[in-house]
């Protein structure tokens, strides 16, 4: 196949977006077609009045199972994940159930890796929309002193290499106006301290109030 080939017609858009508390992440994700959150955070109230489904999870069973239905299904187009930061705690739960102790081993902790792993792979090629949430943490390297704004996963490598899994990785953050108000902002592109990018090649390096539609429409070349 050659580069040339390769349209965005009829594209599935899989975004990690990950940030602070109220940096509108919920929100953004909610505007895309027909979705469906997986609620961990219990977040749902800033969108209340909308049309949008969602499940309120505490198990990863009941997330395991309802998730497994959904690929299949085209009732949704959209799969949400909100968040993974907090999904993982109910992951490792499940882990730690099933292997019978209280407190993680090494080995309970490369299980979890390897469900993660899992679950990102099944997500990202299941044929829709999805838009993982993820809170954000502060990474120092311990021989240069570096420090980077990652994901907010286990792991020394995974919150490193999270943004692999996905073409869209954006930083929620929120700016200000001229007025002085408050503006919702997307970092779309990396820099010394956050890990961001875009493979549309259609979205400038700082958007304010980025939706789906939006976004589709830079896609297909409107403004």
């Amino acid at each position: 196949m050659n580069a040339l080939q390769i349209t965005t017609e009829g594209i599935k858009l899989n975004v990690l977006v990950y940030g602070k508390s109220g940096t509108g992440k919920t929100t953004f994700a909610c505007s895309f077609p027909k979705p469906f959150v997986f609620d961990f955070d219990k977040g749902m109230l800033s969108q209340r009045g909308k049309d949008v489904e969602f499940e309120t999870y505490n198990s990863y069973a009941q997330f395991e199972q309802k998730l497994n239905n959904m690929v299949g299904s085209t009732q949704f187009e959209t799969i949400i994940l909100d968040s993974v930061t907090t999904l993982q705690d109910y992951m490792m739960k499940d882990i730690l159930t099933m292997n019978k102790r209280n407190e993680p081993t090494l080995h309970e902790w490369g299980r979890l890796i390897d469900k993660l792993q899992s679950l990102f792979a099944l997500i990202t090629k299941c044929g829709k929309n999805v838009c993982v949430v993820a809170h954000e943490q502060i990474v120092q390297d311990e021989i240069t002193s570096e420090v980077w704004i990652l994901p907010l996963i286990v792991g020394k490598k995974l919150p490193g290499q999270l943004a692999l899994y996905f073409d869209e990785v954006y930083r929620s953050q929120v700016g200000k106006t001229k007025e002085g108000k408050p503006s919702y902002q997307m970092l779309t592109t990396a820099d010394i301290r956050y890990t961001a990018k875009s493979r549309l090649n259609v979205l400038q390096p700082l958007e304010d109030g980025l939706t789906y539609q939006g976004i589709m429409g830079k896609v297909k070349g409107g403004k």
